[in-house]
């Protein structure tokens, strides 16, 4: 059969990559064309446009880039009429994907859609474009499912990919006996944005001082070097799963970390802090009351999170002298949780089932 999916940034072309794996050894006769990157076209996509080209953030983004959109789309809707595919895959990347979604259904095309857009956390408007222009809807989260198919959403859950990647890890040992020394080792995961390194940077130098008798290691991305230098903490690039596996604590901004540092059972602290006129736009429109993914899944707080003013020295400094305690209530209160939410995510092979049901979706449409 003949595939074209589209993925729109960096992470969808990672999962894309492990899809295009699955689809061919269930359809070794497959003809893949995508928007994507390196990884999928390693794994045997043609890629037609990378996904650099589609990088345009926020409504300013949008409106100063109105009409290269216009003839992305209109590229789009050209190469899917050439190439006919049986299928159309999109992943993750809502606000770009689900307008391609519409011309593609429009167009008369099967539509599938991988990473659910995340209207939980806003924009609920968007069920209800979903409904109209997407066939099989395939979800991460467990809570999601029951979300989109008391819409009259088709949706499956799949389980998350993370727990994938977080299952074939292999733990260098020379990293572990590097680190596995008599002072506990504290991982801070400052984030992949520019705005929340530099943010949570000065704070994890305070702690950093605060607590003599622990290692801090931070978990440092390499195209963001020239932000680590003006502080005294060492960096670990772009080795995050190690440093996680070694860590006692970790102190995590707020993103798909905190699930990762979950499944990887190190009681955590998340912070987050922005502008504040960013923050109050964000509460007007944000309609769940946390920020990490871990208490979102769970609907409770089960690890502390420390936002805006909260997140400071201090603060911090309390939770984490608390979860350096081996027997401490709240360690093990945390720990007891990420066995709940293992349970939740349920067993690895994400890509293996959606591609599975990607195939079998797409020859009954047939």
């Amino acid at each position: 059969m003949k595939y074209f999916i589209l993925a729109g940034e960096k992470s969808g072309d990672l999962h894309g990559s492990k899809l295009i794996q699955e689809l061919l050894k269930l359809d070794s006769d497959a003809e893949i064309k995508a928007w994507g990157g390196d990884d999928m076209q390693k794994a045997g996509a043609e890629i037609l446009i990378h996904y650099k080209e589609l990088a345009i953030m926020g409504l300013l983004g949008v409106l100063q880039n109105i009409q290269r959109l216009k003839g992305l789309f209109q590229k789009f809707k050209q190469q899917i009429q050439a190439f006919q595919p049986d299928t159309i895959i999109f992943i993750d990347y809502g606000g770009f994907n689900l307008k391609a979604a519409r011309i593609a259904k429009l167009a008369g095309f099967h539509t599938q859609f991988y990473i659910a857009p995340k209207v939980w956390a806003w924009n609920k408007g968007r069920v209800d474009v979903i409904k109209k222009w997407v066939d099989e809807l395939y979800v991460i989260f467990p809570f999601e499912q029951a979300l989109f198919e008391s819409q009259g959403i088709s949706t499956h859950y799949v389980g998350n990919p993370l727990k994938d990647s977080i299952d074939n890890f292999n733990p260098n040992p020379n990293f572990s006996m590097e680190k596995a020394i008599n002072q506990p080792c504290i991982a801070l995961l400052a984030g992949s944005r520019k705005q929340e390194i530099t943010v949570a940077l000065p704070v994890f130098q305070e702690l950093k001082n605060l607590f003599p008798q622990a290692n801090f290691y931070v978990a440092g991305l390499k195209e963001w070097e020239n932000l680590y230098k003006n502080y005294d903490l060492p960096i670990i690039y772009d080795d995050t799963y190690n440093l996680l596996q070694v860590s006692k604590v970790a102190i995590v901004t707020s993103g798909t970390a905190t699930l990762e540092t979950a499944l990887f059972k190190i009681p955590q602290i998340v912070v987050y802090k922005t502008d504040w006129l960013f923050y109050s736009l964000a509460k007007l429109v944000v309609k769940i009351p946390y920020i990490s993914l871990v208490n979102i899944i769970l609907g409770k707080e089960a690890i502390p999170e420390l936002i805006q003013s909260k997140f400071t020295a201090s603060h911090v400094a309390l939770e984490l002298k608390d979860l350096l305690n081996e027997s401490s209530t709240s360690r093990q209160k945390q720990l007891h949780s990420y066995e709940e939410l293992a349970k939740q995510i349920g067993l690895a092979g994400a890509s293996q089932k959606t591609a599975k049901l990607i195939v079998e979706k797409a020859q009954l449409a047939k």
